[in-house]
């Protein structure tokens, strides 16, 4: 809605997954058996949830966390219809066949004529606001046209659960203005249908924070390096406004990609630089027109007196192994407590394993070996060649 032609510039990008993504689907997963089973969280401790291409066990700290979403619904839910992970139809709003959404929670109160979403965030990254959040108003508009035989609503209310940060977001709005909402979507959907067909999509390119956080197509956007262009104002970017991006494959090259990639130190000293610049003055007292002071994420939760929780956790006749965890320590911290055996310590480290640094992208003057990297197809090369041979 807020960028028409970065539909078209994500075209043909991979959809990639992150552990954080797929941990999310994992906690939705938890949460949707709690709600469709009725049993708590806890009961599902040391189970697996296959999410992407991940697994994870259901843990102590996620089966807390979900625990409280479910208790939210629950609560919400009470003498109302609940519906869990309910796919609506939004595809009469964006013109795209079939397409939808799936809501975490639908709450149908008849009595009241009241319809809520109630919406899962796992993540720790950034807390989601509620208020005019596009995503819940569209599942709303498809949950309403979805089950609007059951009563006509007068009233829908987005919620936003985001217990690892102790977050909790809602939004009330009529259905009238939701009807307004309405018309915007089919608008926005509307100029990303003329996108499509556009030989020149640069018109409908829109640069903003919200939108470019996570396009798939910022390093090819025109948009976003006139917007960065502009606002830095460096001298230094005279060549690197010469270069248009382009779609990069062997034919084309990447000069584009180098000069870029030449300025990014540049851009980022230039941001961290603006920030350190409105944080101080803020401390100061000063006024930041647009910005504000607020405080920021909490630090992790911890006991304030431990043998009064412990006193308590036993005499609940809880188990030593419901109450305490114990674990190896780290390579790291047996090598320290070893540093004066290092023999013993020479016994140990032939036990150690450790993962390969990720490819990281450096300077063609950066003093260590370069990587040689290999396609997808070569990877698979060794393998199509034994297959042959069995066959």
């Amino acid at each position: 809605m807020a960028c028409a032609g970065s539909v078209v510039l994500e075209a043909g990008q991979p959809d990639t997954s992150s552990v954080y993504a797929d941990e999310g689907t994992a906690a939705h997963t938890l949460a949707a058996d709690c709600l469709e089973q009725k049993r708590i969280a806890h009961t599902f401790l040391g189970e697996e949830i296959v999410a992407g291409d991940r697994t994870f066990t259901v843990d102590r700290e996620m089966a807390d966390y979900v625990q409280d979403y479910v208790d939210l619904v629950l609560t919400e839910a009470k003498d109302c219809d609940l519906l869990v992970e309910r796919r609506v139809p939004i595809g009469h709003i964006t013109g795209e066949k079939n397409a939808g959404g799936t809501a975490d929670a639908i709450i149908v109160d008849v009595a009241n004529r009241r319809l809520r979403i109630v919406d899962l965030k796992y993540g720790m990254g950034v807390k989601v606001q509620a208020l005019d959040n596009p995503q819940l108003q569209l599942y709303a508009l498809g949950a309403m046209d979805e089950y609007g035989v059951v009563g006509d609503f007068d009233e829908v209310s987005m919620l936003i659960h985001q217990p690892r940060l102790n977050h909790v977001a809602e939004f009330h709005v009529s259905t009238a203005r939701l009807e307004d909402f309405r018309q915007q979507a089919i608008a926005a959907a509307k100029r990303t249908a003329q996108a499509k067909k556009a030989e020149d999509v640069s018109e409908f390119l829109v640069a903003g924070p919200a939108q470019c956080k996570w396009c798939k197509a910022k390093a090819n956007c025109p948009a976003l390096r006139a917007e960065v262009v502009e606002t830095t104002g460096a001298a230094e970017f005279s060549e690197f406004t010469d270069f248009e991006p382009v779609e990069i494959n062997s034919d084309l090259g990447d000069n584009y990609l180098s000069v870029a990639m030449s300025k990014v130190a540049l851009v980022e000293h230039w941001c961290k630089a603006v920030r350190a610049e409105v944080e101080r003055k803020l401390l100061a007292g000063d006024t930041v027109t647009g910005y504000k002071l607020v405080e920021g994420r909490k630090g992790a939760r911890k006991w304030a007196d431990e043998k009064e929780v412990e006193r308590l956790l036993k005499s609940y006749r809880l188990k030593q192994d419901e109450i305490y965890e114990r674990k190896l320590i780290s390579p790291a911290k047996v090598q320290k407590l070893l540093k004066e055996n290092p023999k013993r310590w020479g016994k140990l480290k032939n036990l150690v394993s450790q993962s390969a640094g990720k490819p990281s992208v450096a300077h063609a003057m950066d003093t260590r070996s370069e990587l040689t990297a290999t396609t997808v197809a070569e990877d698979f090369d060794g393998l199509f060649e034994t297959a042959n041979v069995r066959n």
